[in-house]
């Protein structure tokens, strides 16, 4: 199903659907969220709205268009499925970013070092920075919110849990992050799980735990950096929506992003944003992706069979 390449955090999948004759109806599958890394479910929301819009562009290839009403329930983790929106199908007109669902991809690695071509592309509800200057700056900021927000040894334990580090892991193939997406060798995987959770407090003592979170050069590399924002009243399933149309938009450039959450996801760094980027009040710093024409070929998706999407 096209409406399931859209991204979502740590790669959980928690949308599901059902359909009565021209009504399709999206649930987030609370009990797939991060009780840790997202308490009260806004990123599971923000995903859910992604594989909306990823819904609603693929119905849009077949002429379709949808009438979407949202629920406004919330989507924190541990209440099962809870609906989120419902669809009413009717004729509608092609939306050509559906065109670019299959492009779109994540990447952790390098980026081709060279100015990208942006055709003029720009969004009001995006600062896309290009200095270098203020790319070192968020580089370093994000290894300094990574470090804070990895101090957590529940976080830790949860990312771990989410990564698939293995292709006998029962998941593997299915959700969560794999090898492949997360850019690691063979023997790197085998050292995570020691590394990031058993062996954490003995590091960051020793001061070599900054090491294994650090991205600041692959970051302060990266051609572009889009801080994401917008309207701090919306709901956070219309900003999944927006967000997956920038990454699409992106994707028709040859682009290629990495998401940096730890940035607006860590309170203090979150504030230093707003101050360095004059980012309104009245809007909310959602995400910052590092853009770029990625070095490599596309990583194998890992996606849910439809048994387990359809109900």
């Amino acid at each position: 199903m096209r409406a399931a390449l859209a991204p979502t955090v740590h790669n959980t999948q928690p949308a599901r659907w059902t359909r009565d004759g021209d009504v399709i109806s999206l649930f987030c599958d609370t009990d797939v969220g991060l009780q840790v890394g997202d308490p009260t479910g806004r990123d599971a929301a923000l995903s859910c709205g992604a594989v909306l819009e990823g819904m609603a562009l693929a119905l849009s290839a077949h002429g379709l268009g949808a009438q979407v009403t949202e629920t406004g329930r919330n989507t924190a983790p541990g209440q099962g499925l809870v609906p989120v929106a419902h669809l009413t199908v009717r004729d509608g007109p092609e939306d050509r970013l559906h065109a670019h669902l299959e492009a779109r991809f994540t990447w952790r690695g390098a980026f081709e070092d060279a100015p990208p071509v942006l055709y003029g592309w720009t969004r009001s509800d995006t600062r896309f920075v290009l200095s270098q200057g203020e790319r070192e700056w968020i580089a370093a900021r994000n290894d300094e919110a990574s470090l804070a927000v990895m101090a957590d040894g529940a976080f830790r334990t949860e990312l771990v849990n989410w990564m698939r580090l293995s292709d006998t892991h029962p998941r593997a193939g299915r959700d969560g992050m794999d090898r492949a997406a997360l850019q690691m060798t063979a023997a790197q995987a085998r050292l995570v799980p020691w590394a990031l959770v058993k062996l954490w407090p003995v590091l960051s003592r020793l001061g070599l735990a900054k090491t294994l979170v650090s991205e600041v050069e692959v970051t302060s590399k990266s051609p572009l950096i889009a801080l994401f924002h917008r309207d701090i009243s919306e709901s956070a399933v219309t900003s999944g929506r927006a967000y997956l149309r920038l990454c699409l938009e992106a994707a028709s450039l040859g682009l290629a992003g990495w998401p940096m959450a730890a940035l607006s996801d860590h309170p203090p760094t979150c504030d230093a944003v707003y101050r360095r980027f004059g980012l309104p009040p009245d809007r909310r710093f959602i995400q910052a992706i590092r853009f770029g024409r990625p070095t490599g070929a596309a990583p194998p998706r890992a996606r849910r069979p439809l048994a387990e999407v359809l109900r």
